[in-house]
């Protein structure tokens, strides 16, 4: 499949972060059941499977867990045999997990470049285009994780000689901190504000590096590059954008975490609090499922984000509005029997 054409009407000027939601959301509700549709291909089948396989496997632990308790002795390799099932279980299901959401994920992206571009997309073919980009994406996603992990390494490091220097300066105050409650109180407040600032220059470099690659998946799909070009794209397409793309990416955090995740948070505690021991495990299973069933709603309004703040950085990088219009005067004045063929929809 070729590189969909550029949007007609999508986008004359730069899109304000409430117009771009605005816009998200109204082609999430224009879109609804073939985007949801797409995303439950993959992930309701699964979501069923898991909740089968780890609530039995949970359950299972759960009852020897307790029988245990009782008699020690004659349930310990069962008990030991269940655990290790139930941890090889829950990988094989996070590693399946991540296959099918690469493949979701990609497809609903094929879906939201069509609807922003004015086209329609059949979901078989959505799946194809994928497909075609499945490789390339698992690349990416392997080079972003081992560039963040060497950036994190270096920053731990650094955080644990400010450490150590830090400590070094508190054993040489401890004589003046002996039997001065004021400035025990004051080692107490540097020492919480130290600890603060360090989970946020731990965290600043993933926050950093994730809004500055903010739609390299887009690129991958869309320009059809392979992973270092499209992390590359990425970056230049993102500069200058990086407080606006930032608070977008807080907002998206909040909505997932709070909005979509909250309610499944609650129920797992309530679960816990209310359900029998002997139905622990069993739950647990149901509400896993539940989890992977969620993103059959959050990977369209995620597809659909990520496309349209791509095409909004090219009207504000590349001027692309400018490239529409110019194209747009091309074919209008263009005698008709130079003019392209129509195309059926895809």
């Amino acid at each position: 499949m070729q590189t969909s054409p550029l949007p007609t009407t999508s986008f004359q000027a730069p899109l304000g972060l409430g117009q771009l939601l605005d816009r998200v959301f109204r082609l999430y509700r224009l879109r609804f059941g073939k985007l949801v549709l797409t995303a439950a291909i993959f992930f309701v089948p699964f979501s069923v499977l898991a909740a089968l396989l780890l609530g039995m496997t949970m359950n299972s632990y759960f009852g020897l867990l307790l029988n245990a308790v009782d008699l020690p002795s004659s349930t310990e390799s069962a008990f030991f045999r269940a655990s290790g099932a139930m941890m090889g279980l829950s990988l094989l299901a996070a590693g399946v997990g991540l296959v099918l959401g690469a493949l979701a994920f990609l497809s609903l992206l094929a879906q939201a470049d069509a609807n922003v571009a004015g086209r329609t997309l059949a979901v078989g073919a959505s799946v194809r285009v994928g497909l075609s980009r499945f490789w390339a994406f698992i690349g990416l996603t392997l080079l972003a994780s081992l560039i963040l992990i060497g950036v994190m390494l270096a920053v731990y490091f650094g955080v644990i000689v400010v450490a150590l220097i830090f400590a070094g300066v508190l054993a040489g105050l401890a004589s003046l901190i002996e039997g001065n409650s004021i400035v025990a109180v004051g080692a107490v407040l540097v020492i919480v504000a130290l600890v603060f600032a360090l989970l946020f220059l731990i965290l600043l470099p993933i926050a950093y590096l994730t809004t500055r690659w903010f739609v390299a998946p887009v690129v991958i799909l869309t320009e059809r590059c392979g992973p270092l070009s499209a992390l590359k794209r990425s970056w230049s397409l993102t500069n200058g954008s990086f407080w606006r793309l930032f608070g977008l990416l807080v907002l998206m955090f909040i909505l997932n975490g709070v909005v979509l995740g909250l309610p499944l948070s609650l129920l797992q505690m309530f679960a816990v609090i209310l359900v029998t021991p002997q139905m622990v495990g069993v739950v647990n299973g149901v509400l896993t499922g539940l989890s992977y069933l969620i993103n059959t709603l959050w990977y369209p309004f995620l597809a659909l984000t990520l496309v349209l703040v791509y095409y909004d950085l090219r009207v504000r990088k590349e001027n692309l509005d400018l490239d529409i219009r110019i194209q747009a005067l091309e074919l209008a004045v263009r005698p008709a029997t130079l003019r392209p063929p129509t195309l059926p929809p895809s």
